[in-house]
């Protein structure tokens, strides 16, 4: 069975937006090359929208409608999946977070994942009564942090509240070497860390975790939650955050201030 044949429309609307691609061009009887010299893009690009493996763009969707009558069909699937709620955003998040040239991160109660060490995610992961899959969940995080390395990884800026400094995950000597580590991260000239004085009170990040991931010349976004999280594609609300991130740094802590707050509060944990 093809990649494409698992395609189940009923799953998320961008499930039933790559089943619509395979449906309307196959009814027409037309190849894959064929429908890729209608939009001006590869064969392979295609292929990749009906497996669900690439997201297409909304020019092409346009020339699609236009080509085949449809009403504006593909148009409005597209933009119903990128401001809708994806069951299945976390795999499109992983190809994002992969791809990005900026990652944007705020987190207001503990470490971002890309800032872990394996111990304080290990220290998390048993604290939220996760016990059955610390090993395997770890083991993924600590992959994840595989797109800060290579000879160009991504701008990486990040802000936490001070008391996610304070909060003694896992015990003193896990957050000792979680925030040496933090400091480490810092003397790299593509990586930013920042940190809100409590001091400061009510800001943006108040409501919640969030990231903004920059792509080419493209801005996206992911927003935290309770029990999963969503992921922004397009309209308002990307822009949205992109302030909010931009409002919080205002009122966060220098660079060197930062450091300074998190070799002061390492000391702390000795």
């Amino acid at each position: 069975m093809s990649v494409r044949e698992t395609i189940d429309p009923n799953s998320s609307l961008w499930a039933w937006l790559a089943f619509d691609l395979w449906f309307y061009r196959t009814r027409r009887g037309l190849s894959l090359a064929q429908t890729a010299q209608i939009v001006h893009v590869a064969r392979g690009t295609v292929s990749n929208w009906e497996a669900g493996r690439l997201r297409p763009s909304e020019q092409c969707m346009a020339i699609l409608d236009e080509a085949w009558d449809t009403g504006g069909h593909f148009r409005r699937l597209l933009y119903y999946a990128r401001t809708g709620h994806d069951p299945d955003w976390f795999k499109q998040f992983i190809q994002y977070e992969k791809s990005a040239d900026i990652i944007k991160v705020y987190h207001g109660k503990s470490i971002p994942l890309l800032a872990q060490t394996e111990e304080y995610a290990q220290a998390l992961l048993q604290a939220a009564g996760r016990t059955h899959e610390v090993a395997m969940e770890t083991k993924v995080r600590m992959g994840r942090q595989g797109v800060l390395e290579g000879k160009e990884p991504p701008y990486l800026w990040i802000l936490l509240d001070q008391v996610v400094l304070e909060s003694p995950i896992g015990g003193k000597s896990v957050m000792r070497d979680q925030l040496a580590h933090l400091l480490k991260m810092g003397e790299s000239p593509r990586t930013m860390v920042r940190v809100v004085a409590t001091e400061v009170g009510w800001h943006p990040g108040h409501d919640g975790p969030f990231q903004i991931f920059k792509i080419k010349s493209r801005e996206l976004a992911y927003a935290g939650a309770q029990i999963g999280g969503r992921l922004i594609e397009a309209g308002d609300e990307v822009g949205t955050l992109a302030l909010w991130f931009d409002q919080i740094g205002a009122i966060a802590l220098s660079r060197d201030a930062s450091r300074e707050l998190i070799e002061q509060t390492m000391r702390s944990y000795e």
